[in-house]
C-alpha cells in the first residue's frame, strides 16, 4: 500500500470580521453573496448548484481572469445555522487538489467581542502541494468575504 495514500494533510484559516452570525452565515450560504466575494482574488463563482439541507449538493464553477474554469463539488454533512457548515469538496480538474476522492471542509462562525470569527479547517487532502495551494485559496479567499461585508455597508 502506497503510504502517501494513507497521509491527510489540511488546511486552518481564521479571520476575524466586524459582523453579526447570521450575515457571516448568509455569506456562505446565499448564492448571491458566494459570487460576490467566494474564491481567492482574480477568479469569480459561479454557482451551479447549492442544496442547503443535509446532504444537498452544492457545485461551483471558478472561473479565473485568465485560463480555463475548474469546477468544485461536494455534499453539505452539517448545517448549525449560524454556527457552522461542514460539507465535502471534490476538485474536477484539478485533481491535484483532491485526488478523485471527497476532503472535508469545516466552516466555523463563532461571535467575539464585536464580531464573529470564521474559521476554516479543509482536512483529508492528500498532498502538502494540494494543502499549500488551498492555504492560498482559502487564505486569500477569506479577505475577499472581508472586502464582500465592506461592500455591503456602503
Amino acid at each position: 500500500m502506497d503510504k502517501a495514500a494513507d497521509t491527510n494533510y489540511s488546511v486552518n484559516e481564521s479571520m476575524w470580521f466586524a459582523t453579526d452570525l447570521e450575515t457571516a452565515f448568509s455569506g456562505w450560504t446565499q448564492p448571491d453573496a458566494i459570487t460576490s466575494w467566494f474564491g481567492p482574488p482574480g477568479y469569480k463563482a459561479e454557482v451551479l448548484e447549492l442544496d442547503l439541507t443535509p446532504n444537498g449538493r452544492w457545485r461551483f464553477r471558478m472561473v479565473p481572469q485568465a485560463g480555463a474554469p475548474s469546477h468544485h463539488t461536494g455534499q453539505y454533512v452539517e448545517i448549525s445555522r449560524p454556527d457552522k457548515l461542514v460539507f465535502t469538496w471534490e476538485s474536477e480538474e484539478d485533481k491535484h487538489l483532491t485526488n478523485g476522492r471527497d476532503t472535508l471542509v469545516t466552516v466555523t462562525f463563532t461571535e467575539e467581542t464585536g464580531g464573529v470569527r470564521i474559521t476554516i479547517l479543509h482536512e483529508c487532502l492528500p498532498s502538502v502541494e494540494a494543502a499549500n495551494a488551498l492555504t492560498y485559496g482559502w487564505g486569500r479567499g477569506i479577505t475577499c468575504f472581508d472586502d464582500w461585508l465592506r461592500r455591503r455597508e456602503e
